[in-house]
Parts: structure tokens; C-alpha cells; sequence
């Protein structure tokens, strides 16, 4: 891919809100998927396994909500 000639004007996003949303959703995704994976060690018997799965699955739910919410709220902006 070649790069433009015209440099980017001043006060243009570097991000698109869509972007930002996408990677919001992909994060939340993963969240899920890892809150799947520790109810799976759970039901294994593996709870210390469990309890980090569980962990990481709900912060990252957590944190793609937010930066899903957040490229809402900066488009209207």
C-alpha cells in the first residue's frame, strides 16, 4: 500500500468511530468466549483455572462495552 502524497489535514480523526466500535465488539467477543472457557473449567473442576478464565472474560466484556459506547458518543460530538 502506498502512502498518500497529501498529508493528513489538521483536526481529522485518526480512528473512525466505526473502527473504534469494531474493536469494541472484537474485545467484548474474546470476553465472551473467555467467560465460555472458564464455565467449561468450572464444570471440569478446575476452579483456580476457572476463576482466572471468568476473571479475564469479565473485563474484557466490560471493557469492550465501554469503547463500543464511547465511539457512539463521539460521533454525535
Amino acid at each position: 500500500m502506498n502512502a498518500t502524497q497529501r498529508p493528513r489535514q489538521p483536526g481529522t480523526k485518526i480512528i473512525s468511530s466505526e473502527a473504534i466500535a469494531g474493536i469494541g465488539i472484537t474485545v467484548g467477543g474474546l470476553g465472551i468466549l473467555c467467560l465460555l472457557l472458564g464455565w467449561a473449567e468450572q464444570m471440569r473442576s478446575v476452579p483456580r483455572i476457572a476463576m482466572i478464565w471468568l476473571g479475564l472474560g469479565t473485563v474484557l466484556v466490560i471493557l469492550g462495552g465501554l469503547t463500543a459506547a464511547s465511539a457512539r458518543s463521539r460521533d454525535r460530538r
